[in-house]
């Protein structure tokens, strides 16, 4: 009987996403601010909350399926840009293989406090710049990649930025996000509970949960992007990757 319960739950959680509705366990989307975006942080606060989002990718899978992604896209290239790169924490988990690795944001000091946690293989450089007008030639690198940065836009704005990165890149685009859904959001209000990040990111972790995408949602914001291939992988735990090829 549980068994056949558990079937019936699992069909009607597909016959969703292929539908596009969403589940009772997935909140409606909800766009905010964040501190750490708006530079409403002190010093020690900002840096805290960088710390807690390395933990994040290293802890709940951030790390692991931005390699993968990596890998899936363009696994022979040497050349990388990452926008919102933030302390460029995955950047410097990527092999020796890519030579050329380069970390955007539009915050400097927050990529300035990445070079100072940095101990990874390799030198990345850094560029201050507008991740809807990269200040770089067609066809520079061979893949640019975002990751935890999809949220933060409407799917018009993730449509321009996105096209603009294919611009950029020789081979490949992908960007990687939490999926909305109450299992992360609820993993990030306990740890606030019981403070084991900091006061940013108790505000900003569930605030960006909320304002994340579905995999049918970022299916749709692929639909409207010229691209010769395009694939939304629905990534555990609780994570989406959106591929794009020239």
């Amino acid at each position: 009987r549980l068994q056949h319960h558990r079937l019936r739950f699992q069909e009607f959680s597909a016959r969703s996403e292929a539908s596009g509705r969403v589940s009772l366990f997935v909140p409606d989307r909800v766009e905010s601010e964040e501190i750490l975006d708006e530079g409403n942080a002190s010093r020690s606060e900002m840096e805290r909350s960088l710390r807690d989002l390395q933990r994040f990718n290293s802890l709940f899978g951030g790390t692991p399926v931005y390699r993968r992604l990596v890998k899936a896209a363009a696994k022979d290239a040497t050349s990388v840009l990452d926008l919102g790169t933030g302390t460029s924490d995955l950047l410097g988990a990527l092999d020796s293989s890519c030579r050329l690795r380069i970390g955007l944001d539009f915050k400097i000091d927050h990529i300035l406090y990445g070079r100072k946690l940095r101990n990874g293989p390799g030198p990345i450089h850094l560029v201050v710049a507008d991740g809807f007008h990269l200040p770089f030639l067609d066809e520079t690198v061979d893949l640019v990649t975002s990751s935890h940065f999809f949220h933060h836009f409407s799917p018009e704005e993730n449509q321009k930025m996105l096209q603009e990165a294919l611009r950029v890149a020789r081979k490949a685009v992908i960007a990687s996000d939490t999926r909305r859904h109450l299992a992360p959001l609820l993993l990030v209000r306990v740890m606030g509970l019981f403070r084991l990040i900091g006061r940013v990111t108790r505000f900003d972790g569930p605030a960006s949960v909320l304002q994340g995408y579905t995999v049918a949602e970022a299916r749709k914001v692929a639909d409207g992007i010229r691209a010769r291939r395009k694939e939304v992988r629905k990534l555990f735990p609780y994570r989406f990757g959106l591929l794009l090829w020239k």
